[in-house]
């Protein structure tokens, strides 16, 4: 008697429900030749196979046991390259110093790297300092990679642009050189047409006021064009007009827009959370589960909800392929990171720029 005529109507509907992840599980274990991604009712798929197969009721009760009782990491696409590149800004000429960009970036580039990223931390950049670093990691980064792009510092959103404040950027009277745009750095990224490409900014979105910063008003119609390779997420830590916050109980400042934050003085260090930002703190927690990336970043902004400040991040996603953090790469990560190592070494031996190893 065939598997599928052994099955009760009820075991045959509890198949039929499995997941894909649960199916690939299972097809592995029975040896069967079968990738589930992206496939509609993959559970009905998984049942052809296993009465073509042979399988008896008895042989799936035992694989379906197995597969509920291992931990498995789904592989849903082999990229030539992972990179991450880590920006922070904190300590600012004019505008009010921060405590945990760096702790954030430093953070997130060791978790990134543990999962098979070339991970690269820039710091404390001016906008055309940190415009041709970008310019040169993306121009060798090959076809067909993961990015991860993650900025922690000061930053202002204008006419619905989102925009990176570099460290020179004055209180006001602000201008697009003192920027780097977001439209600007998805342009850019599209040169190397990734596979997949995760872009979070974790900083305030307050407005700028015309009367105070005419020049970047006057100058927004310059902003860059851009479109869409393949699988895109855009995180904000925040919402439009709302500001981010870094977990620390010590001395605050203005900022920019006169909101608070927050300088490092003598004998704070012991009052830093392992994970400086509100969103960094969850988001680390997190980077570990074995999530494909837009699952995994749902679970950090429900996290992050429910944190101690309101704070309500949005996630965009363009594409729906399934991609995971630990998608295994096919290309060769040691040729890139001794051509990157190379191409930047002026912005290593200028404190502007260091691997995290």
């Amino acid at each position: 008697m065939s598997l599928l005529q052994e099955l009760s109507y009820k075991e045959y509907k509890e198949l039929c429900s499995l997941s894909s992840e649960l199916c690939q599980v299972i097809a592995n274990l029975a040896n069967l030749n079968i990738v589930f991604n992206d496939k509609k009712n993959p559970g009905q798929l998984l049942s052809k196979f296993l009465d073509r197969k042979g399988c008896s009721l008895t042989q799936y009760k035992n694989y379906l046991n197995k597969a509920l009782n291992t931990k498995t990491i789904i592989t849903y696409y082999k990229p030539q390259t992972k990179v991450a590149i880590l920006l922070a800004n904190n300590k600012y000429e004019h505008l009010s110093k921060l405590v945990t960009p760096s702790i954030d970036c430093d953070s997130l580039a060791s978790n990134l790297k543990r999962l098979g990223f070339i991970s690269i931390v820039v710091i404390n950049t001016r906008s055309k300092d940190c415009k041709d670093i970008l310019s040169k990691i993306f121009n060798v980064i090959p076809e067909d990679s993961y990015c991860f792009i993650f900025y922690a510092g000061h930053g202002c959103e204008l006419c619905n642009t989102k925009c990176i404040l570099s460290v020179d950027c004055p209180t006001e009277d602000i201008d697009l050189n003192h920027c780097v745009t977001e439209n600007w750095l998805l342009s850019e990224v599209e040169k190397c047409k990734p596979e997949m490409c995760v872009l979070i900014m974790d900083m305030c979105r307050k407005n700028l006021e015309r009367e105070t910063n005419p020049k970047i008003y006057s100058n927004i119609s310059n902003l860059e064009n851009y479109s869409i390779h393949r699988n895109l997420i855009i995180c904000y830590s925040t919402q439009s007009s709302q500001s981010a916050y870094e977990l620390l109980q010590i001395e605050h400042s203005e900022s920019i827009d006169n909101d608070l934050t927050y300088e490092l003085r003598t004998g704070d260090t012991d009052k830093i959370l392992p994970f400086g930002s509100q969103y960094v703190n969850v988001l680390c927690s997190r980077i570990g589960d074995d999530f494909d990336i837009s699952t995994l970043l749902d679970k950090v902004h429900e996290d992050v909800e429910n944190s101690s400040k309101k704070q309500i991040p949005i996630k965009v996603q363009c594409g729906v392929s399934k991609r995971s953090l630990y998608d295994p790469v096919k290309g060769d990560m040691k040729a890139l990171l001794d051509n990157l190592t190379k191409l930047l070494q002026e912005y290593v031996d200028n404190d502007l720029l260091y691997f995290v190893h």
